[in-house]
């Protein structure tokens, strides 16, 4: 007599292959100092990462550091400071064009490879 068993869903097999991305943020010219980027695939978990002097770094999907999900992924890019004149604190004002923080918007795009090294660069615009 043999046993089977099955699963409910949502372990290591549900998992979305992931590729290390690394690059760069500039904006006028300049390495974006400090932010946040997202990576959107056309399905599945989103990742994000750090950007610090420039430099994209620690991009997760689900374990830090992991990745971005494998294929073609839209790319948001936000980098904020408090805002000094919101009194209650909460503000921030955006120090890159807003379209940059939409997913719809923003027109950057990054193709992830499985197996191999993904550097990608942006070079922001007004």
């Amino acid at each position: 007599m043999s046993l089977m068993m099955t699963g409910c869903g949502g372990g290591i097999d549900d998992a979305p292959e992931v590729a290390i991305v690394t690059g760069t943020v500039i904006w006028n010219g300049k390495p974006l100092e400090e932010g946040t980027i997202a990576f959107h695939p056309v399905s599945g978990r989103s990742a994000s990462g750090t950007i610090k002097g420039g430099e994209i770094v620690e991009v997760t999907t689900t374990v830090k550091g992991d990745g971005a999900p494998v294929g073609e992924n839209k790319v948001t890019i936000f980098a904020t400071k408090p805002d000094e004149k919101d009194a209650s604190g909460m503000g921030t004002i955006s120090l890159i064009p807003e379209r940059y923080n939409d997913v719809n918007k923003s027109g950057l795009k990054a193709t992830i490879k499985g197996n191999a090294e993904n550097k990608v660069n942006f070079d922001l615009v007004k």
